[in-house]
């Protein structure tokens, strides 16, 4: 670069510089009238903003999927930690809340358990493996999961042969 052009390069920035500085004095000195002006914006044009975020998010589908993929990627550790803790300070609180859906939606639960013992998912089967044991979700891979529903299903079809 010559000199010439080092020179025109920093004559912007330090516009740029003094510009920057003009506007955060500007907005430090009429904050409440320029948040007074935004609300009373963003009142008025309500539904053009809901148009615009509709359109934008219609757009812009995959973009956003992709950054919520990200950012839950980048957080998943830390929401685990943070539900660990929540169910360890609340045991109590959340068992009467568990209670008290199961009778207000008995026939809900059932019908579902039934539907998970009737697949053998494998929730279901693990719970069955873990029964009594000393061994936790993570322990059990999904080999032994497999075999074990594979078992389950030959004792039903040895019990259903036996009641004919």
């Amino acid at each position: 670069m010559t000199e010439l052009q080092v020179i025109r390069a920093t004559i912007p920035m330090q516009y740029a510089d003094k510009e920057k500085e003009r506007k955060k004095k500007y907005y430090e000195a009429n904050k409440e009238k320029i948040k007074e002006r935004c609300k009373k914006y963003r009142e008025e044009n309500k539904e053009k903003k809901k148009e615009q975020q509709k359109k934008y998010r219609e757009e812009n589908k995959e973009k956003i999927k992709e950054r919520q993929r990200k950012c839950y990627e980048v957080t998943i550790e830390k929401r685990l930690e943070y539900g660990k803790k929540y169910k360890e300070a609340n045991k109590e609180k959340l068992l009467e809340k568990s209670k008290k859906y199961y009778w207000k939606n008995k026939a809900r639960v059932s019908k579902r358990n039934k539907e998970i013992r009737d697949d053998l998912s494998d929730s279901y089967v693990k719970r069955i493996l873990i029964d009594r044991t000393d061994l936790t979700h993570k322990d059990i891979p999904q080999g032994l999961i497999e075999a074990k529903r594979e078992l389950i299903k030959i004792k039903r079809f040895i019990k259903r042969e036996n009641q004919k």
